[in-house]
């Protein structure tokens, strides 16, 4: 606003330097010829023209300096990415050597009140470990006690906390607590633990793998693997964009 002030006046003061120079010339006796008292209506179009041009050359946007890349696991970044913690999030971790009642122990009576006084939405964290596989049967037993509350997401990890998988939370409790529990969690969850090399099989259930994903040290300028919309492809396959 300050600018195109300053730009309008300076196209009245231009103006206004002309016409004066005519009043000043009939003040003083002067005789004017037609042609100057044409040349005091272009004073007007040339006040116009000069405000116009100061007010595009203020406007015209500057060059500024190289930003840092933003690192994605950085403020202010990171209040965009990590969906997955936070205060109204409780997260549930599962091992293979922990019962049921080990996972949930730590939530106190949590569980034992209705689900619909349940505020905050789930996210179960699956760990893999070499020295034990999980048994399908507890993980069936957890998603059989989740199946009331709001599990909004299903994350597969190794034992080194290294991601291997996704599995949308409304799926997850679906598909592990219905009638071939078995089958889908030795495929989906099982099998993957042990050989994450298959885990392109999680987006049959509309999942993602480490390859679909974000890394959290990349930047905003990291260019990512695009796959189209059918992410079909390994990230080796794609093309950057």
């Amino acid at each position: 606003m300050r600018r195109r002030l300053l730009a309008a006046l300076t196209g009245m003061g231009a103006g206004a330097l002309l016409l004066g120079a005519y009043f000043a010339a009939l003040h003083y006796g002067v005789q004017l010829r037609p042609e100057l008292v044409v040349a005091a209506g272009a004073a007007f179009v040339f006040a116009a023209a000069v405000a116009l041009f100061a007010l595009v050359a203020m406007d015209r946007p500057a060059f500024r300096s190289v930003r840092a890349a933003l690192v994605l696991n950085e403020d202010p970044a990171k209040e965009y990415v990590f969906f997955f913690r936070g205060s109204d999030v409780l997260q549930i971790t599962a091992r293979p050597e922990m019962s049921v009642g080990e996972m949930l122990v730590r939530f106190g009576d949590t569980f034992k009140e209705p689900p619909e006084q349940m505020t905050k939405s789930i996210v179960v964290t699956i760990k893999g470990s070499t020295k034990k596989p999980f048994a399908w049967m507890t993980l069936h037993r957890l998603f059989l006690m989740l199946k009331p509350y709001n599990v909004e997401h299903v994350l597969l990890m190794n034992e080194k906390d290294e991601f291997i998988g996704y599995i949308p939370g409304k799926r997850a409790t679906k598909d592990f607590s219905g009638d071939k529990a078995m089958e889908n969690i030795d495929k989906y969850v099982v099998q993957i633990l042990v050989k994450p090399e298959g885990s392109a099989a999680l987006r049959e259930l509309g999942g993602a793998t480490a390859d679909d994903t974000v890394a959290e040290t990349d930047n905003a300028f990291q260019p990512r693997p695009s796959c189209g919309r059918t992410r079909r492809f390994r990230a080796s396959s794609c093309t950057a964009s």
